[in-house]
């Protein structure tokens, strides 16, 4: 993904997430490291994400959405 289409898909991330996440977490998730993200989490969405991604039919669902498909396409390039 070039330098351009990132910082666009960040910025729509930042606006999108009502001023819950900073531009730093949202660039460390794109590198791998989730926990900016993460702590920038209330309780109960944090422990709805957790539940999801330890439950690997939850995770399965979730990751096969077409949104999700879309934005990991983005952030990984492809």
């Amino acid at each position: 993904m070039n330098n351009i289409d990132k910082q666009k898909l960040i910025n729509t991330i930042l606006a999108s997430s009502g001023g819950k996440l900073d531009k730093k977490s949202i660039e460390k998730a794109a590198s791998g490291d989730a926990s900016g993200i993460l702590s920038s989490l209330n309780e109960e969405d944090r422990k709805k994400l957790s539940e999801a991604l330890s439950d690997k039919e939850k995770a399965k669902q979730l990751l096969s959405s077409d949104a999700a498909k879309e934005l990991l396409g983005r952030l990984f390039g492809k």
